[in-house]
């Protein structure tokens, strides 16, 4: 029976180790991924939203109140305050692509962060690659909330997508509040 309990004690700290592997970084890797198509197009855009960049174009929305807020944070991967570290201009053809390197200052939601410094990229697609394109000196060293989610590629790699949000103390509040359950 000795044999048994050691067993049992393996099996304990092993399911441990896999737990605590599944809250890093890493967490999820072989997870299947959502393709990214429809909805979670809207939702993780790689956009920046202009108010986040200081081009405050509307004036006293409540981020309490921003439907897709609250769905990027229910549904995305995680929802991260990020530090953009670096910003990376790559000409691919005619096509000029941006690649963010962001470091996490704290994760706010989610199961599954990237990594604690990772690269988003924005291609001439993105809603944002203008605020980019004329805020190349001013963004890097910004913090913002960074809702983020991977997908599949048809090549079955899989590739980041986000959108950034200002960071601020009523934002963090809306991302935190639309993750908790009342009690009722």
């Amino acid at each position: 029976m000795a044999w048994f309990r050691v067993l049992v004690l393996l099996l304990a700290l092993s399911s441990s180790f896999a737990l605590g592997c599944a809250a890093s970084g890493n967490a999820g890797a072989n997870r299947p991924l959502p393709s990214n198509a429809g909805h979670a197009m809207e939702l993780f855009d790689d956009a920046i939203e202009p108010r986040a960049a200081g081009l405050d174009l509307e004036q006293g929305s409540d981020p309490r109140t921003d439907a897709l807020l609250r769905e990027r944070a229910q549904v995305g991967d995680a929802t991260l305050r990020v530090r953009i570290g670096t910003l990376t201009e790559k000409q691919e053809g005619a096509e000029t692509r941006y690649q963010l390197g962001m470091k996490i200052l704290e994760t706010l939601t989610g199961l599954y962060p990237p990594a604690d410094d990772f690269n988003v990229t924005m291609d001439a697609t993105s809603p944002s690659v203008g605020i980019v394109r004329s805020l190349q000196d001013g963004i890097v060293g910004k913090t913002f909330i960074a809702f983020v989610r991977a997908f599949v590629r048809p090549d079955g790699d899989h590739e980041l997508h986000f959108h950034l949000a200002p960071d601020t103390k009523p934002e963090v509040a809306a991302v935190r509040a639309s993750t908790t359950k009342s009690e009722h």
